[in-house]
């Protein structure tokens, strides 16, 4: 392997604002899942595999914007893509997984924490506008279309290429694709504030496999492309002994392949999970109990 590959391959671009962000936030979550986890009433929505899901989606997120994946984006189509791939299918539904809402208000001190308390009472009161303007603003057809819209719009040749030469558009381009990934996976989750009904089991289902032409499409299209679509790319140093067109080509089947594939993953995941769900309550029906719906279980609280 060649010295410059072998250097990029071992840089980290420190932003140390972002770090500290980001430190201070998984804190605040830690310190707030703490403290509902000794409380008797929120133990079941303070469950540890949060913590463990927080925790992934904050290195997650540094590894894809502080790595040296960061440093080859710039050379390599490819790492671009999976730079984009680690932002919006494991830090963004990692992130929602985790319910961060209750447990960042909570990991603040007693008087901010009632403060912002009443304030997000007062925004997401069933009467409130805000909440309203929210609801409808932020439906599953509205949030699917912000978010292939806002994929389809980056790798729009003259977007992609602003991306790549000022830094702010690049950092624009990396905010917007996690802010509409995290849009999509909230609806999926059912993560807090809760201002829209629960998705059913098969809703959620239906909902993934409905994400998969956004990436699919686009990324054959990419793949099978006759000619280089972003002339940044030729400028640059060719490493790992690639072309222009071998990277395009790889960069086209992760987002073609691997990003579909997440989809299903997930949408496998909530098939295991209704079936673990539908055999608990038959379990509680044979024994005389009355099932809890999903919305009555103290970790679906609207919090």
């Amino acid at each position: 392997m060649d010295p410059v590959t072998i250097r990029l391959l071992t840089s980290w671009e420190l932003r140390p604002v972002l770090f500290l962000l980001l430190l201070f936030m998984a804190t605040l979550y830690t310190l707030g899942w703490q403290r509902l986890r000794v409380q008797r009433r929120s133990r079941r929505l303070a469950r540890p595999w949060r913590l463990i899901f927080y925790w992934l989606a904050i290195i997650f997120i540094i590894v894809s914007l502080m790595s040296p994946i960061e440093v080859l984006s710039g050379d390599l189509f490819f790492m671009h893509m999976i730079q984009h791939l680690l932002l919006t299918m494991f830090a963004a539904p990692l992130l929602m997984l985790a319910n961060p809402l209750p447990f960042l208000l909570w990991g603040l001190p007693r008087k901010l924490r009632r403060r912002f308390g009443r304030i997000l009472s007062r925004l997401l009161n069933q009467k409130s506008r805000f909440r309203q303007a929210a609801r409808s603003s932020t439906t599953p057809a509205i949030v699917w279309l912000i978010m292939l819209s806002t994929l389809w719009i980056w790798h729009d040749t003259r977007m992609y290429e602003l991306a790549l030469r000022r830094e702010w558009a690049h950092d624009l381009e990396h905010f917007t694709f996690f802010a509409s990934a995290a849009l999509y996976w909230w609806l999926v989750t059912g993560a807090g504030p809760r201002i829209h009904k629960n998705m059913s089991y098969f809703g959620k289902v239906g909902y993934l496999l409905a994400g998969i032409p956004s990436t699919f499409i686009l990324g054959v299209a990419i793949a099978f492309a006759a000619s280089p679509l972003y002339p940044y790319y030729e400028t640059r140093p060719r490493l790992l002994n690639l072309t222009v067109m071998d990277d395009q080509t790889i960069g086209g089947i992760i987002m073609w392949v691997a990003g579909s594939m997440m989809y299903v993953l997930a949408a496998v995941a909530v098939i295991g999970v209704w079936m673990v769900e539908q055999e608990r309550r038959q379990q509680l029906r044979m024994r005389g109990q009355r099932p809890e719906t999903r919305d009555e279980r103290p970790e679906m609280e609207d919090l």
